[in-house]
């Protein structure tokens, strides 16, 4: 394997805008100064398994994250002729975007009903009707909300098309942060030599799991998850004394 064709994983710490790129090819180390959009689709599974069937129950999202990296004529020309010659096929997260987007209106129309009686009946006077009915009516806005959110990023992911040969020099993976850790990715990178360079300039972010703000995070971990023990014993405590409390002559 040569150094344009190895791979190098860098970690860096930091959202996508904030990264610093080098001003050479990601594609072959030469100078760059065309900018290419580099464009990755993130699926993201929200599961929680229930309390009495075990049925593992949740949804799943979709994240488009782009950024503008700077490749040199050559490499850009190719990818635009690539791109060119590539006729996407038509994405399966059409379905997807459909479901979102009747879960969307179905909700939206729930909550227009309930501001509609709402409107009709507050001529009477507040009454803890129209308070529920308010709470209903909210409810279901914020659901909408949601699911019009979720619509849009499905239809993202579903026009993003793949990586051409030349973009997919410059790879790198969704979001990782675990509690109180902040946010990094890994880059997967194509040429040493652009590897490198992307390195020295991200020298200051460069992200490890044994490094001072991992181990200062894992630390934040711990406490939090013994206040959390030392709270629900306290609850229990409380909840004890109460019922003594209760049945006492």
């Amino acid at each position: 394997m040569n150094e344009t064709e190895q791979v190098t994983l860098v970690r860096v710490r930091g959202r996508l805008r904030d990264i610093a790129l080098p001003s050479r090819c990601p594609a072959c180390g030469a100078a760059a100064g065309v900018p290419l959009r580099v464009e990755r689709v993130f699926v993201r599974e929200h599961r929680r398994q229930g309390v009495i069937t075990h049925t593992t129950r949740g949804v799943t999202t979709y994240h488009v994250a782009s950024i503008s990296v700077p490749f040199c004529t050559a490499c850009a020309a190719r990818h635009m002729a690539e791109r060119a010659a590539t006729e996407s096929p038509p994405s399966p997260l059409r379905t997807t975007v459909a479901m979102y987007g009747v879960v969307a209106l179905v909700a939206l129309a729930a909550a227009l009903v309930f501001a509609a009686f709402i409107w009709n009946e507050i001529a009477g006077g507040w009454r803890p009707t129209l308070t529920f009915a308010a709470a209903i009516a909210s409810g279901c806005a914020v659901f909408a909300g949601w699911f019009v959110v979720q619509a849009v990023n499905a239809w993202r992911a579903s026009t993003t098309p793949p990586p051409t040969s030349i973009t997919a020099a410059f790879d790198f993976g969704d979001r990782q942060m675990r509690r109180f850790e902040p946010e990094w990715r890994e880059y997967r990178l194509r040429n040493a030599g652009y590897a490198r360079a992307f390195t020295q300039a991200n020298a200051a972010r460069l992200w490890d799991d044994e490094g001072p703000l991992a181990l200062r995070a894992a630390r934040f971990r711990r406490i939090a998850g013994s206040l959390r023990i030392a709270a629900a014993a306290a609850l229990i405590v409380v909840f004890v004394l109460l019922v003594l409390q209760a049945g006492a002559p």
